[in-house]
């Protein structure tokens, strides 16, 4: 009789832990995928569709406006691409020139833009897609003690700049950064999402290295995301373009 009991206990325990693994995996599903943001290749489209955005930079006080210039040139990292495999292919990079007068902690901000409705440039962040995890640059260096950051804006207003490594090196390499798990990015009420957005790109001067007829160049600006949505009912509506839609559009009851 007791080790029946005994049995029966034991049974019930393994079912309600399984129970309880199966609920635990369904919170912490997710879909792991890499984007690209940004593949510098053409000026007037990305991943098929009509860009919308350019870039801008800009530098710090004592930038020589003389010799900064900023262009989409034709080239890529060989570790991206085979010569076979870029055969055809109209692959194009960013590329940056740039001085400044003195030495000090300079900085060169490279900026997602848009021309608004009187055809100014204007800050035009980009919303990076799912959970991001990590945010990831091709970086061609040539040999200055410079650092790189990106700058990321959360839905509460808030700038986080992230940095992605140290240019003193030579030809490209993959710069790559984790995003904090204190940025905050989701949420528990619905819409659960909370998106992130990058707002420009930052490369600093050391105080002690050269700052004249200083070449940087870009490829691939990609991030590792978490893109998995939960499924149930009515979860269409908190889809944030149907909620814009529903709430900019259509005749209210209170007028």
């Amino acid at each position: 009789m007791k080790n029946q009991r005994l049995l029966f206990s034991i049974f019930v325990s393994v079912i309600f832990i399984l129970n309880a693994a199966a609920a635990a995996a369904d919170e912490v599903s997710s879909n792991i995928e890499t984007r690209i943001i940004d593949d510098f290749d053409s000026t007037s489209t990305l991943n098929g569709k009509p860009r919308d955005w350019t870039w801008f930079v800009r530098g710090s006080k004592f930038v020589d406006q003389s010799v900064l210039d900023w262009k989409f040139v034709e080239g890529y990292p060989d570790t991206l691409y085979t010569r076979k495999q870029a055969e055809g292919k109209d692959l194009h990079i960013l590329g940056i020139k740039g001085s400044f007068l003195r030495k000090g902690y300079n900085y060169y901000e490279i900026i997602p833009v848009k021309k608004d409705d009187k055809g100014n440039l204007v800050p035009r962040p980009i919303e990076l897609p799912g959970i991001v995890k990590s945010i990831d640059l091709w970086v061609w260096g040539s040999g200055f003690n410079y650092n790189i950051e990106v700058c990321v804006l959360d839905s509460r207003g808030v700038n986080h700049n992230l940095k992605l490594g140290n240019l003193l090196y030579e030809g490209w390499k993959s710069l790559s950064v984790k995003v904090p798990g204190y940025i905050p990015q989701s949420r528990r009420y619905i819409p659960k999402r909370e998106a992130l957005y990058l707002t420009k790109i930052v490369i600093w001067t050391s105080a002690d290295e050269r700052v004249n007829d200083f070449y940087v160049y870009f490829d691939q600006l990609k991030v590792t995301t978490d893109t998995f949505i939960s499924k149930f009912d009515g979860d269409e509506l908190a889809d944030p373009e149907e909620i814009n839609k529903i709430w900019t559009g259509g005749e209210s009851l209170t007028k």
